[in-house]
């Protein structure tokens, strides 16, 4: 408990940089490409930025988010410049500090989604790469996510969910909590004792329900699934060229993400070994289309609970730790 208190407080340093200056805001997009282009892919060198605007020294969260480009197990939703910081809001909040039903880390994380949103112009990984990889549209989404985040963090953000949205957004957390149901730490909480019950990695997941900040995207026990695999295989990529070949390789034809040819390929082609299956278990990855239900929608979170939709997304995390598990034991 000590160790994580420690970390916490070390990574208020980030409320340091409330006032971002134009210096500031060089110096971290510097800091972004450096990490990218020693790293080679979003999530990871989203992560490592942000740990090190913060001083947080380990590299636990970067190997947790290794399986996160391409979209989260490569299925090209969601991109690392949301899913890390959606990560590092967590680590930084958890779950606590509630405002009308939903802990803080929940409006820190749509203000930090409509500012991306507004800068990249969507939040899809395969739309802001294309078919070619534009990879100047990448380096931006990776570069101006540490700063988006920082603005979320030094902010209200309390207006950044109003509404009927904040209504429904309420009510389900409400009643999952009534139920002790968290889809990403349901799972993570499956795969002890890599992640014990007050383990810092558990509070790094907490805006991971309902598919992504309960937007409905991909699903959270697939995109915790997928954070384990790099968790416990504890890769770790920092080599300019090495990932300038990988670079030539994309743009050429080649096999870019082979195994060999990056250390965080492995767990991203794991990543999307894990998807490919889930989509084909479950019928698809994001959380709308397997519950059919708006969380953002009274009716459709009424229409969830009366319909114990609950039950199912339970299934769905025993099944997706069961995965992990086979999957690691293949790894080892």
């Amino acid at each position: 408990m000590e160790a994580r208190q420690a970390s916490i407080l070390n990574m208020e340093a980030l409320e340091g940089h409330a006032r971002l200056t134009s210096r500031k805001r060089l110096r971290f997009r510097t800091r972004s490409l450096r990490n990218l282009l020693r790293m080679g892919h979003c999530a990871p060198a989203v992560m490592k930025s942000m740990s090190d605007i913060c001083g947080f020294g380990e590299d636990w969260p970067i190997q947790m988010a290794a399986g996160l480009p391409g979209g989260i197990g490569d299925t090209g939703h969601e991109c690392g410049g949301i899913t890390s910081p959606v990560l590092f809001l967590g680590l930084r909040y958890g779950l606590g500090d509630e405002h009308e039903g939903l802990p803080l880390v929940f409006y820190k994380g749509h203000d930090h989604f409509r500012r991306f949103l507004d800068r990249n112009g969507t939040p899809l990984c395969r739309e802001i790469r294309g078919d070619n990889y534009r990879l100047t549209r990448c380096i931006k989404a990776v570069c101006c996510a540490p700063e988006i985040a920082l603005t979320a963090v030094s902010g209200d953000s309390r207006d950044a969910i109003s509404g009927e949205r904040r209504l429904a957004f309420a009510r389900i957390y409400s009643y999952l909590g009534g139920r002790g149901f968290h889809c990403s730490r349901a799972v993570l909480e499956r795969l002890s004792p890599e992640f014990p019950a007050d383990s810092e990695p558990l509070e790094a997941a907490a805006g991971y329900l309902g598919g992504t900040l309960l937007t409905g995207m991909t699903c959270s026990a697939l995109a915790a699934g997928v954070m384990a695999l790099g968790f416990g295989l504890r890769e770790f990529e920092d080599s300019l060229p090495r990932v300038m070949r990988m670079i030539v390789l994309m743009k050429t034809g080649g096999e870019a993400f082979a195994d060999r040819v990056n250390k965080f390929n492995r767990i991203m082609n794991l990543g999307k070994t894990l998807s490919q299956w889930f989509a084909g278990e479950f019928g698809d990855t994001q959380c709308r289309a397997i519950t059919g239900c708006d969380f953002s929608s009274v009716a459709d979170v009424k229409r969830y609970i009366d319909t114990d939709r609950a039950s199912q997304c339970l299934a769905i995390s025993e099944k997706v730790a069961g995965k992990v598990l086979s999957m690691a034991r293949i790894e080892n």
